[in-house]
């Protein structure tokens, strides 16, 4: 399943517009891997790629996530951003290759140096002060793999999309009744579901 714009913001920690700025040609920071028409749609390896950025972006600026990717794709045979571990260390921007071996990427392009990954699955205060939400559970009772639904959000243990469970309580269904369709949706994964709809709803607002 694909990402939406919104949904893709929300969890990646950065605005739609956001979003739209980073897309922009000549030297776009992320393309969206399934496209844009009919509309925007978002892969999992791009939310991967919306956190590293988002991240990065906490303490470095735009035009220097630019350069460095820019320099990514100079230096290798690039694929997609979220095959690559990004990291700010210091005033520079790292590649971590290894365990062992980090390149500088933005100051000095090719040098090696030392540096620590940051986990960008975990939470994390976006530079707009937004506390972003661990990627693997953003909510209790909701979760995200990659081998799922090609990294939905679901009810923990099922393949039910949260934004189903979501809509049946919007329409007024309780857990109980909700079990009648999905027998393995539990009481918190419905509690999570709704309260992972909220922040998804309410967040272009709150990180404008």
């Amino acid at each position: 399943m694909a990402y939406s714009s919104s949904l893709a913001a929300a969890l990646g920690g950065v605005s739609e517009g956001q979003l739209v700025h980073w897309r922009r040609q000549p030297n776009p920071v992320l393309v969206p891997e399934y496209g844009s028409r009919p509309r925007v749609s978002y892969s999992f390896r791009d939310l991967l790629a919306i956190r590293t950025v988002a991240r990065i972006r906490t303490q470095l600026s735009l035009q220097k996530i630019r350069k460095a990717i820019q320099n990514v794709r100079n230096l290798d045979n690039f694929e997609h951003l979220s095959n690559y571990k990004l990291v700010a260390k210091g005033n520079t921007i790292v590649w971590i290759q290894s365990e062992d071996q980090m390149v500088d990427v933005l100051k000095q392009p090719g040098q090696q140096i030392i540096a620590t990954m940051q986990d960008i699955l975990g939470e994390f205060v976006g530079w707009t002060g937004e506390t972003v939400v661990p990627l693997e559970n953003p909510k209790p009772g909701i979760r995200i793999n990659a081998g799922v639904l090609r990294g939905y959000p679901v009810i923990d243990n099922t393949r039910v999309p949260y934004d189903t469970v979501a809509s049946l309580v919007a329409d007024g269904l309780d857990a109980t009744s909700i079990r009648y369709f999905y027998p393995s949706v539990t009481d918190i994964g419905v509690k999570g579901a709704v309260a992972l709809d909220r922040y998804v709803s309410e967040y272009p607002r709150r990180a404008a």
